[in-house]
């Protein structure tokens, strides 16, 4: 099998590098349309130096005609149109950049229908994200969870509790490996930046002279509705010109799964001025409520028939009942001791054996892939608020000063009927000042360029976290979701009043972090660039934990340390846009869980702080003048993963490849290409609580479906199931099989010449997930599956209709969950989705 996807895989790398091989003629167009001719006509030519930059007038003026054409070219938007400081720290390109990172313009985002950050896989190699209870929130990347920032700073923590929203952005940055010094500490293994959109076309063509904008309104499958409204307007006074962008959306939607109706409200603003005295400044924020975006983990009672036959066990237990009539379990409803066994305990801690047998309606039936975990008594509200200001000089000599200041906060309640309620409230603020500029010393021997960065920056963090799941009455097989949500496996909440829950864990916790970094570029006469960075800071913690059954480390907890991190980059320009390069970085980062929160029990032992490291090899390609663009990567990395219920800090190493290609082919064709093949794995024993379903048990009296399904079969630490089934294999190293090894995409974007009237376009792709499957010893195999989408658009006038399909041939497959309940749920995917936008522009 795993022969047949490597195969799958490279046929298809091959495919897309055997179109790529071929230089054509391309001429530029002129502003009218039609195809310029004669000798001043631009042609495209392999380039044969590491240095594009051409002296005098001639060659200035043949880049700019080059410029042009590429322009003309990429109507999808998917090369990079201008080098920014803001993701690297240093003004330069990302093919010139030795680490390994991927730019999606709104453009791209638009042809290739993404919508939410799963769909980043379809352009960005190393991204495929495993269900977080169906909610979109976070990004994967290289096969573990990346950290989301906005306009280059950290956002508050988002591990399932609302979708991030994507059509406010100009740009999705996703950057492979650590964070750049400028951003601050962070874990090795990956990040997402999202840019707003502002008034300022770029640097060289300023800011907007007319009022522009557009009113959007999609509807489509299961419900679909959407509306956006975002306008530019110009605003000059006195001698500073800018403008003032605002964007903004609102979702009353149905979905593909029965019982989830998600709805969010956004209202984005972003100011960009510039006063023409070497002052500039950019204020913005965004303020976000989302309702509806309930978790789930979709499928229960796993079996491999049931995923490779739709075969579902049913059955329900009644021995355990709804006495007053509330419509769900009480706390003092629950059979003493709950309902979850722990097998390590050998019998001493087990549920009662009646609280968890099947006794009513044991048998099989087919399950649709639409009915998943859900009740009318799940909800899960979300509002963020997130504002951000940048005031910069530029002096005479083009170094830059900034001071930066940003703010995000998060207000959620949640709760899934199977018994976890979650209350979070949790800000952080940040200050940076930072200085960039550049000289060039005068060396005789060889040319020489150097620029840095250099800055400090503070931030601080709050955050309460509640929780409740110690009690033992979470139990996610007891419900038969043939039947649907009955009173007696609906679970109540510290938000019934009079229920006798509370809030098992509540904790109050704050951190703050110090640094000062420095970054610095040098090339070396065009033969070789060294970049050096540099970040040291200093963090202080305290919380304490206050709720009824935490579990955790009494009193109050402090804690500080300090923490040097590093990185090295090497890159060699060579003839043919080619660009080998090497990179090693040394990271820290504070361990925290789904509010930010850092635990008591992290504080006092000292594992509140982890380290990381990376150590990649790739090189990157800019070939006929811009027209094909690529970068391969080979990486391994090493960091931790955090479990928020034991607190445990695992270790894990990384390793995989990475290709990622761009071809402009013709004035209206277009490739892309992005694909992996990595493997995780969690090194030492892994010590996270674990839940196993029965069949993980053989041999044991926890094996019979009939009597357990009604209950919950779960371990303190995964490893503890060596000595309960005398498998070794769970005290050692084990890979993480939920991420795929191999996820490829290809893609092919078509458009029109433009006419009177206006133009036509269409994008097709495939995406290619391999074989996945659970952690334990003999886990649930989920199959590997290809997706297609499509899209297609007619641009006329001052109007855009478009139509986008999702999973076209509507081919079936799972995603498994992405922790303590990755092997006994997962989430059946999606069926074929359309949706028809249709956009007015003034």
């Amino acid at each position: 099998m795993r022969r047949k996807l490597l195969l799958s895989s490279v046929s298809m790398m091959v495919l897309m590098i055997g179109t790529t091989t071929l230089p054509r003629v391309v001429h530029a167009q002129e502003a009218g349309g039609e195809t310029a001719t004669g000798d001043d006509a631009p042609v495209m030519t392999l380039s044969t130096s590491s240095s594009e930059t051409t002296d005098g007038e001639a060659g200035d003026g043949k880049k700019a005609a080059e410029m042009v054409v590429i322009s003309e070219r990429d109507k999808a938007g998917l090369l990079e149109q201008q080098p920014s400081d803001l993701l690297f720290g240093i003004d330069k390109p990302l093919l010139e950049t030795a680490r390994s990172a991927t730019f999606v313009s709104d453009d791209t985002l638009d042809a290739y229908g993404v919508t939410t950050v799963n769909d980043l896989a379809a352009v960005s190699p190393g991204t495929f994200t495993a269900s977080f209870y169906g909610v979109e929130g976070a990004l994967n990347v290289r096969g573990l969870l990346a950290e989301t920032y906005f306009h280059g700073f950290k956002r508050i923590e988002n591990r399932g509790t609302y979708q991030t929203p994507l059509g406010s952005t100009s740009r999705v940055d996703i950057l492979r490996g650590p964070p750049t010094a400028n951003f601050g500490p962070g874990k090795v293994g990956g990040s997402m930046n999202l840019e707003p959109k502002t008034a300022k076309i770029s640097e060289e063509a300023g800011y907007l002279t007319d009022v522009t904008g557009e009113v959007s309104g999609t509807f489509g499958s299961y419900d679909k509705k959407n509306g956006s409204f975002q306008a530019g307007i110009p605003m000059s006074f006195g001698n500073t010109d800018g403008g003032l962008y605002v964007y903004g959306e609102i979702e009353d939607s149905g979905s593909f799964y029965n019982g989830i109706t998600p709805e969010h409200q956004l209202l984005q603003t972003t100011g960009d001025f510039d006063m023409n005295n070497g002052w500039s400044f950019k204020v913005g924020g965004m303020f976000y409520h989302s309702d509806g975006y309930v978790q789930t983990p979709g499928w229960n009672r796993l079996t491999q028939d049931l995923i490779d036959n739709g075969t579902y066990t049913t059955g329900r237990n009644t021995s355990v009942t709804d006495a007053n009539g509330n419509g769900y379990l009480d706390y003092g409803e629950l059979p003493a001791g709950g309902l979850t066994s722990y097998p390590q305990c050998f019998g001493f801690c087990d549920a009662d054996p009646t609280a968890r047998t099947l006794d009513t309606g044991v048998g099989t039936t087919k399950l649709d892939p639409k009915n998943v975990y859900i009740s009318d008594r799940d909800f899960s509200e979300t509002y963020t608020v997130t504002l951000f200001g940048d005031l910069v000089h530029e002096y005479s000599d083009g170094s830059k000063l900034r001071f930066q200041l940003f703010f995000d906060s998060l207000g959620n309640e949640r709760f899934v009927s199977y018994g976890f309620p979650a209350d979070y409230e949790a800000y952080t603020g940040e200050g940076r000042l930072s200085y960039t500029g550049s000289f060039a010393p005068d060396l005789a021997f060889v040319p020489f360029t150097l620029d840095y960065n250099v800055g400090v920056s503070n931030r601080y963090y709050s955050a309460t976290k509640k929780e409740s799941f110690n009690y033992g009455g979470i139990a996610l097989d007891r419900r038969d979701i043939s039947v649907g949500a009955t009173p007696n496996d609906t679970l109540g909440s510290p938000f019934d009043a009079g229920s006798g829950y509370g809030w098992d864990s509540n904790v109050e916790s704050s951190w703050n972090d110090a640094g000062i970094y420095a970054m610095l570029d040098s090339d070396l006469g065009g033969a070789i660039d060294i970049t050096l960075t540099g970040r040291y800071d200093w963090y202080a913690a305290e919380t304490i934990d206050r709720g009824t059954l935490c579990y955790c480390t009494p009193g109050h907890q402090y804690n500080d340390d300090g923490k040097f991190t590093y990185s090295a980059m090497a890159m060699v320009p060579l003839p043919y846009g080619f660009r080998p390069y090497v990179t090693y970085a040394k990271t820290a980062a504070i361990e925290f869980g789904q509010a930010g929160d850092v635990a008591p029990g992290n504080l006092a032992n000292g594992s509140w702080l982890s380290d990381g490291d990376l150590t990649e090899a790739g090189i990157k390609l800019e070939a006929f003048d811009g027209i094909l663009t690529g970068s391969f990567a080979a990486y391994r990395q090493h960091r931790t993963i955090y479990d928020t219920v034991s607190g445990s800090v695992d270790k894990t190493e990384g390793k995989g490849i990475e290709l990622e290609m761009r071809y402009l082919a013709t004035d209206n064709l277009s490739f892309t290409f992005a694909g992996n093949a990595q493997q995780t794995k969690i090194l030492g024993s892994y010590n996270a609580f674990y839940y196993f379903r029965p069949s993980d048990f053989a041999g044991t009296p926890y094996a019979d479906v009939a009597t357990n399904y009604g209950g919950s079969l779960a371990a303190y630490s995964f490893s503890d199931m060596a000595g309960v089934t005398g498998n070794s294999y769970y005290s050692g190293e084990i890979e993480d099989r939920r991420i795929p090894e191999i996820v490829a995409s290809l893609f092919a974007t078509y458009t029109t010449d433009k006419y009177s009237w206006g133009q036509l376009g269409a994008t097709a792709g495939v995406r290619y997930v391999s074989e996945t499957a659970g952690l334990s010893a003999n886990p649930i195999h989920y199959p590997d599956y290809y997706l297609v989408q499509a899209s297609a658009y007619a641009d006329f006038y001052d109007w855009k209709v478009q139509l986008n399909v999702n999973n076209l041939f509507d081919e079936e497959y799972f995603t498994p969950l992405q922790d303590l309940y990755g092997d006994v749920a997962a989430l059946p995917g999606k069926g074929r989705e359309w949706r028809v936008t249709a956009t007015y522009r003034f």
